[in-house]
C-alpha cells in the first residue's frame, strides 16, 4: 500500500468525531455545534485534497490548503475566545481574530509576489499554530486550575486537542512548500488522528441539556 493511500485510510479518523457530534446533537450548544460545522468542513477538505493529489491534480492544492488555514485560524482564535475560563485569554484571542485576515492577505497574497525566498503559506501557517498553541495551553491551565474535574468537561478535550494539534503541526509547517514537507508530511496525518481523538471525547462529554417545565 503506498503511503498516498495510508494517509487517506488513516485520514477517514476524522468522521469519528463529527459522527460522535451528531449523534450527540442533542446536547450541543452554540459553541460545539460550530465545532461540528468546522470538523465536517474539515473532513470535506481532506477528502478533496487528497483526491486532487491521487489523481495527480495538484493545481489548486496550495490554494485550498491556504484557504482552509484562514478558516481553521479564524475558527481557533473564535473557540477561544468564546471558551477561555480567564479575560486576558478571551481578550487575546479576539483581538488575534480580527487581525487574521489582515495577516493572511500580506503572507498569502502580497508576500509571495515580494519574493520566493519564504513561504507565505507557511509563514502564515506557523505563525497561527505557535500563537493558538500558546493560547490554548494557558486556557488548560486555567481550566486545570478552575475546574475540579477536567477530564469530563468537553471544553477542556477541546481545547487540548486545539493545542496538540497546533503545537505540534507548526513544526511541519515550518518546512511547507520544500522537499523535506514531503518526507515528514505523514506525521501531520499521525497529529491530527490524535486531535480527533481529543475532538471526539469532547463531545462524548457533552453535558446533558435540563428539561425545561
Amino acid at each position: 500500500m503506498s503511503q498516498l493511500n495510508l494517509r487517506g485510510i488513516l485520514g477517514l479518523t476524522i468522521f469519528i468525531p463529527l459522527i460522535i457530534g451528531l449523534v450527540r446533537f442533542d446536547r450541543t450548544d452554540r459553541v460545539s455545534r460550530f465545532f461540528i460545522f468546522f470538523i465536517a468542513v474539515g473532513s470535506l477538505v481532506d477528502l478533496v485534497m487528497w483526491g486532487l493529489i491521487y489523481l495527480e491534480k495538484t493545481r489548486y492544492v496550495l490554494l485550498i490548503f491556504n484557504s482552509y488555514s484562514l478558516v481553521e485560524a479564524l475558527f481557533f482564535f473564535w473557540f477561544l475566545w468564546g471558551t477561555a475560563p480567564i479575560d486576558s485569554t478571551k481578550t487575546i484571542s479576539k483581538v488575534l481574530m480580527y487581525f487574521t485576515v489582515p495577516f493572511w492577505i500580506v503572507c498569502v497574497l502580497i508576500f509571495p509576489q515580494l519574493t520566493k525566498e519564504i513561504s507565505g503559506s507557511a509563514a502564515f501557517a506557523t505563525v497561527y499554530y505557535i500563537i493558538t498553541s500558546f493560547l490554548a495551553g494557558f486556557a488548560l491551565l486555567q481550566l486545570v486550575e478552575n475546574e475540579k474535574s477536567v477530564f469530563t468537561s468537553s471544553s477542556f478535550w477541546f481545547t487540548l486537542g486545539i493545542f496538540f494539534c497546533s503545537f505540534c503541526t507548526f513544526y511541519i509547517t515550518t518546512f511547507l512548500q520544500t522537499f523535506i514537507s514531503h518526507q515528514i508530511w505523514f506525521l501531520n496525518t499521525i497529529f491530527n488522528m490524535i486531535s480527533y481523538a481529543f475532538y471526539s471525547l469532547g463531545f462524548w462529554y457533552l453535558k446533558a441539556k435540563p428539561i425545561s417545565g
